[in-house]
């Protein structure tokens, strides 16, 4: 994809930013840190370290790093390099500002404030944020929405790979991720529930080469390493690791061992820019995971099915594995000139899914053995960019289009069946598994195929009103052109953000969204195969997945109560058509879209900062309630009875978490030693049928402490020792129990955990 950015440096409330609890990029830095050669964090205990970064004083200015004062007593060379980058940081940055959206920031000191640091999954750190709700896979959900979140790096949008339990965003690669969600800027289309915006370490922000091990519970052992960079016009930065334990996916029981979870995983990335001068650069981002999961299992099972000369079933040794793949590159260049910024970007990316069933144990239980193949590659353009139209007025303005081929590969062993459609339930029972009529297997072969075009073009004006109200208004068109469906939408944005003083800010906006299904849709084609077979649809029934059209309303209010306490409150409401949900539909873990006609989705957001002396707090806590009816779309995969309760009721969404909190504490003694502790609260994710029920809710604590000596060799600098508990208090964390709309098998959480690290900076 190819991203321009334009922007104009200056104050964060100018600009309608509204920064909810933790920070604002545009001014996270004072004038002298702006400067220093060096962004990354201070060293673990220092007192400077803190859970989360800063929130600046509302209606603070910030000025561009070409306006800060020099020290004389630095060399030229070392303050033009470091200026450079700077500017064209800030420049790349104010391309697309968030302009009235809500906006959470993790920082460098949050992320390893957080039990395993940057050792931790990505959904682990993504959970610090507020209104974001964990699922199975590594999955994770923002404000009621099941998907519908885009990642970007460095602001550029990355191109979606296959729903998986792969996280290709290493923590290590991380400096700081941002969370825009509510009424967005018109810049931002398609996945709009949450924008992940990561910005990733470079070469000036490195301290030195490190190399790290780091292990302990469910036989973990995770190296990593990183180098980088920074020369008169090259700025660069590489991390590679590797990950293996066993616990990959999510124990499907209770208890602290899993069955058949073993994973191993290899990510690699890299990141280099070249500056021209003061005003362009060239940058290259490269990265590449190879994961390989077995699926776990759950002893004790009753099997439905029975194969001719078949050895005994046991649900125990079930050998089923996937593994999962993903390659991007994106290359942009930036470039600013008077009173014009602008960024554009190419990018590509594959993914590769490939299922592996256990043929004799998956027909006994099952009743299917299906070898499942998905790949999807994608390529496309990105271009953003501002104007500065006189003292009141910024334009900005910019498309993305993306082209992608899907396709899926399934060769199954299925039992023949009398039965044309699977049999549903009566009332609120569960469906029985489709009989059999013959015990010897037979094979089917059946292939999917979609591709098409999805893009979007925007135009938007931030009107500086008055010194203290800014409005950003804007239009929007987006086209999604596949072989399964053509539609189009012109979504109009609206953010009026009131500076009420120079503690207190306030926002209210409106924003018409447009949110386009996968390309993984399976045709009647593929799906009447299964017919007469013991892996028989439900019913005949089978639309394409359409697009998801919402209004969606959000207010909020920040104050800052004392120079070290913030606190922010906002709340939202969106009406949806169409909304886009997902399911798991067969033993494959791979995820597939379906429509609810009308659905309505609302809460609130409570978040919280302090940070004193060597003291940091943060605290978040969200409610959200989600109504759906009539499922539109692939209609065949659910039972007739539970398919016509949800025609005539308005129901409850499967990842609904009504309650969600989380909360950290961190303190550092001597400058050299950092304790922190978290804690992450779920209300329990709905199961049953039609979402009629819900699973336990649950708390988990986890504790950590880092020390670093400063060491004076000629080779290592620093070396960091870290001990890490996660789940403290041995919690059962029961995410899924297996039933629910699109749930496949239960899930929980890990149990009381152990791990050390120990890192060698050079």
């Amino acid at each position: 994809m190819i991203a321009i950015r334009l922007h104009t440096i200056g104050s964060c409330a100018a600009k309608g930013v509204v920064s909810l609890g933790l920070f604002c990029s545009c001014c996270a830095m004072s004038d002298a840190q702006s400067i220093q050669p060096r962004t990354t964090d201070e060293p673990a205990g220092s007192t400077n370290s803190r859970i989360g970064p800063e929130t600046p004083v509302a209606g603070q200015a910030m000025k561009s790093a070409s306006s800060v004062g020099t020290n004389p007593t630095n060399s030229t060379t070392v303050l033009s390099a470091v200026t450079v980058t700077a500017d064209l940081d800030k420049s790349r940055d104010e391309i697309a500002p968030s302009l009235g959206a809500v906006t959470y920031t993790i920082g460098p000191n949050q992320i390893q404030a957080t039990g395993q640091g940057e050792d931790a999954s990505f959904q682990q750190i993504l959970l610090q944020e507020p209104g974001v709700v964990q699922d199975e896979f590594g999955e994770v959900h923002v404000r009621g929405d099941h998907g519908n979140v885009q990642y970007r790096l460095n602001g550029v949008l990355l191109p979606e790979g296959l729903n998986g339990f792969a996280q290709a965003v290493d923590p290590h690669l991380i400096h700081s991720v941002t969370l825009l969600t509510g009424t967005l800027p018109a810049q931002y289309g398609d996945r709009i529930a949450g924008i992940f915006d990561i910005t990733t370490k470079s070469g000036s922000q490195l301290k030195g080469d490190d190399v790290s091990i780091y292990g302990g519970s469910y036989d973990t052992i995770h190296p990593s390493g990183s180098f980088g960079g920074t020369t008169s016009n090259l700025d660069y930065f590489v991390t590679a690791s590797y990950l293996h334990n066993n616990f990959g996916i999510d124990n499907t029981t209770a208890d602290p061992n899993p069955i058949h979870d073993l994973t191993d995983q290899e990510k690699l990335f890299g990141y280099f820019a070249h500056r021209f001068d003061q005003t362009s650069r060239a940058t290259l981002l490269l990265s590449a995971s190879y994961s390989d999961f077995q699926i776990p299992n759950t002893p004790g099972l009753t099997p439905n099915y029975t194969l001719t000369s078949g050895p005994p079933a046991n649900s125990s040794i079930i050998n089923e594995n996937q593994n999962e793949q993903n390659y991007y590159a994106v290359l942009s260049y930036q470039k600013s000139a008077g009173n014009f910024s602008g960024q554009i970007s190419a990018f590509s990316r594959y993914s590769d899914l490939d299922f592996s069933p256990d043929e004799v144990q998956d027909l006994l239980f099952n009743g299917n053995a299906s070898k499942v193949k998905n790949t999807d590659l994608a390529n496309g353009v990105q271009a953003d960019g501002d104007y500065t139209l006189g003292e009141h007025h910024t334009l900005r303005g910019g498309f993305v289009a993306t082209y992608d081929v899907e396709q899926l590969e399934n060769t199954a062993l299925v039992f023949p069946s009398a039965w044309q459609f699977a049999p549903s339930g009566t009332g609120q029972d569960e469906p029985p598994p489709t009989p059999q009529s013959s015990s010897t297997p037979e094979m089917i072969n059946a292939s999917g195929r979609n591709s098409g075009i999805k893009s979007g073009v925007y135009l938007q004006d931030e009107w500086q009103l008055t010194d203290r109200l800014t409005l950003n208004d804007g239009l929007r068109y987006d086209r999604f052109d596949v072989e399964s469906d053509h539609e189009g939408q012109v979504s109009p944005r609206a953010n009026l953000v009131w500076q009420i003083d120079e503690a207190t800010s306030a926002h209210i906006g409106y924003a018409r969204y447009f949110q386009t299904p996968t390309l993984q849709y399976v045709p009647p084609s593929v799906v009447n195969q299964f017919e007469y077979t013991t892996d028989a649809p439900f019913n005949g029934r089978d639309g394409p997945q359409k697009c998801e059209r919402d209004n969606y309303y959000d207010a909020g209010i920040s104050r800052r109560l004392t120079p070290a306490w913030q606190v922010t409150l906002d709340g939202y409401y969106k009406q949806a058509r169409n909304l886009i949900d997902d399911g798991q539909f067969g033993t494959a873990v791979i995820l597939n879209n379906f429509n609810y006609a009308k659905a309505r989705v609302y809460g609130a957001e409570l978040s919280s900062t302090y940070k004193h002396g060597p003291l940091s707090l943060y605290g978040n806590i969200s409610y959200v309630q989600t109504e759906a009816t009539d499922i539109n779309s692939v209609q065949n995969e659910f039972p007739d009875n539970e398919f016509n309760y949800i025609a005539n009721n308005y129901i409850q969404l499967d990842h609904q978490g009504l309650f969600t909190g989380s909360a950290g504490i961190s303190y550092t003694l001597m400058k050299d030693t950092l304790l922190h502790t978290d804690f992450l609260y779920g209300n329990g994710l709905r199961r049953g049928f039609a979402n009629l029920g819900k699973n336990p809710s649950y708390v988990t604590v986890n504790l950590g402490v880092e020390h670093v000596w400063r060491l004076h060799s000629a080779g290592a600098s620093e070396l960091r020792l870290r001990f890490d508990c996660l789940n403290l208090f041995d919690e059962i964390v029961k995410l899924r129990d297996g039933s629910g709309l699109g749930i496949a098998a239960p899930a929980y959480g890990p149990r009381r955990a152990f791990y050390g690290g120990l890192t060698v900076v050079f």
